[in-house]
């Protein structure tokens, strides 16, 4: 249970005809939009947000083996394990064998997994065009601070969108 709140930060109980601004309602709506915007771009290329982080993901550490970038991104191994199936059977990544270790798969992107990448980071800067549209420069700035202090991101894994992990299971 939650303890009271400072009287700056949220007022009392709303009339019941008036929603009260709220920074958590507010976040969680545009994220909610944004999220559907960005699947609905990535749909024609075959892809989820999912699939697009975990491509990035493996853009930047090219050649690890699936048990270490699963780690990397605290994915358990059967998220990873399905994850890679799916864009290994999309023909986007492949499992090579590890030069340093025969008993494990280094995993590299596919040629048409690199221009399906591109093609998924220019759908996702148009989103974010649209949505920061309305914004100058310096208010843009100054929203990915504020973003940036509300944020309770792993540090050691900056980047990683914690829609990667997928739904919330029981594993």
């Amino acid at each position: 249970m939650m303890g009271p709140m400072p009287e700056d930060h949220v007022s009392a109980a709303p009339e019941p005809t008036t929603a009260p601004p709220s920074v958590a309602f507010a976040v969680s709506a545009l994220g909610f939009q944004v999220g559907r915007q960005l699947a609905e771009g990535l749909r024609p290329l075959g892809i989820e947000p999912r699939h697009f982080g975990l491509l990035r993901a493996l853009a930047i550490s090219e050649g690890q083996t699936q048990r270490a970038l699963g780690q990397t991104l605290n994915l358990h191994p059967n998220r990873m394990v399905a994850l890679v199936d799916d864009l290994e059977n999309l023909g986007l990544l492949e499992r090579r064998r590890h030069p340093a270790d025969r008993r494990a798969h280094a995993l590299a992107l596919t040629p048409t997994g690199r221009g399906v990448l591109q093609q998924a980071f220019e759908v996702a800067v148009s989103v974010e065009n649209a949505l920061c549209a309305g914004l100058e420069h310096a208010e843009r700035t100054e929203l990915l601070g504020l973003l940036g202090k509300l944020r309770h991101q792993d540090p050691t894994r900056p980047g990683v969108h914690p829609g990667l992990y997928g739904p919330p299971t029981s594993e």
